[in-house]
């Protein structure tokens, strides 16, 4: 059976976690096939638990497999390690409900990339990535183009999500000192304070859109026609921050390979935890125009990532279709062959 290796790092530094069953001493095998075939090159450890270690090779990502009688555990770093780029995460690793594992090194969720300086261009392109969605707005994708991948082709599939444009926004314009103006004049008035705190909540109705919406619906549809393609992985798909637009169509993708509920949330609050540093930065320079609580609280409510906004999209399917899969099917033309597909495609 196929487990997941944990994996994680600090800066140059790796750190592996050897099950508490393994046998001392083991030998984990490491190398750039995600496949879990086995590799040439491996590490050797005598104790269990978090194991620490000097990357062997930070110019290239990595993949490392243990054996264990009849399991074979397979892992790697979830977040990619890109400068400015917060959010880049392999959608490897979770367990299916048949017992199995999606697979690594196929397909990343990411925040835009006309972040990335030449050295993560270059490390994307090492990694062969074959395509790039990008779910921005023509006008973000204008205003913040993404850096050339020289091994990929770009699609753009725009689900029109208005709101979470605005909230994905990465640095402060003009015309975010203008809004920031407005929201103080509006916090002036009680009422003004009321409806400031009721639109805290339009992060909700956002992800309900992105589930009903016809543009959405249309861009998903795209998503799933793209990912049943012959030879276009490694992929990655994002949009501005990674969060919503993106959110959704990782839960979507995962719930296509039958990953449940609970590991679809964790994998949508994680986002929360990679933007952290990015959402600092912002929240530091709103603070330099305006010190009112209840505005930098809606600021604030743009960019988190919060278990009642996922809330929203899956009250939104199970209300109307019951479950993801009836959503998948019946909106997203995912039927059952290919659900098939889609599951040999990407799960061990």
């Amino acid at each position: 059976m196929m487990q997941t290796l944990q994996v994680k790092r600090d800066e140059n530094q790796l750190a592996i976690y050897i099950p508490d069953t393994a046998v001392l001493p083991v030998k984990v095998y490491y190398g750039t096939d995600s496949s879990g075939k086995t590799h040439t090159n491996y590490l050797e450890f005598t104790e269990q638990g978090w194991q620490n270690f000097v990357d062997p090779n930070s110019n290239e990502r990595l993949y490392f497999k243990l054996e264990m009688n009849s399991d074979i555990f397979i892992g790697a770093e979830r977040r990619l390690p890109l400068k400015n780029l917060y959010n880049c995460r392999d959608m490897g690793g979770y367990h299916t409900t048949d017992g199995r594992l999606t697979k690594w090194g196929q397909v990343f969720r990411s925040d835009a990339l006309h972040q990335i300086d030449e050295k993560g261009q270059a490390y994307i392109e090492r990694m062969g990535v074959k395509r790039i969605i990008d779910f921005r707005s023509p006008e973000e994708i204008k205003k913040d183009p993404n850096k050339s991948i020289s091994t990929s082709e770009i699609f753009n599939f725009n689900p029109h999500a208005d709101v979470a444009q605005q909230a994905s926004t990465q640095t402060v314009s003009r015309k975010d000192e203008d809004k920031i103006a407005q929201l103080e004049i509006m916090v002036e008035t009680e009422e003004g304070r009321a409806q400031l705190v009721k639109n805290r909540n339009v992060m909700v109705k956002q992800m309900e859109q992105l589930v009903l919406g016809t543009n959405a619906i249309k861009a998903y549809k795209q998503f799933f026609k793209t990912l049943v393609q012959e030879d276009i992985t490694p992929l990655i798909f994002h949009c501005q921050g990674g969060k919503d637009r993106t959110g959704w169509a990782a839960a979507l993708y995962l719930g296509a390979l039958g990953v449940d509920k609970d590991q679809i949330y964790q994998d949508y609050l994680l986002t929360d935890k990679m933007n952290a540093p990015r959402n600092a930065k912002r929240m530091a320079i709103y603070k330099k125009y305006t010190d009112n609580e209840d505005v930098l609280a809606f600021l604030a409510s743009l960019q988190q990532t919060r278990k009642d906004y996922l809330d929203g999209a899956y009250d939104a399917v199970e209300g109307r279709y019951g479950t993801i899969t009836n959503y998948l099917k019946d909106e997203l033309e995912v039927d059952e062959e290919t659900l098939e597909s889609l599951r040999n495609k990407y799960v061990y």
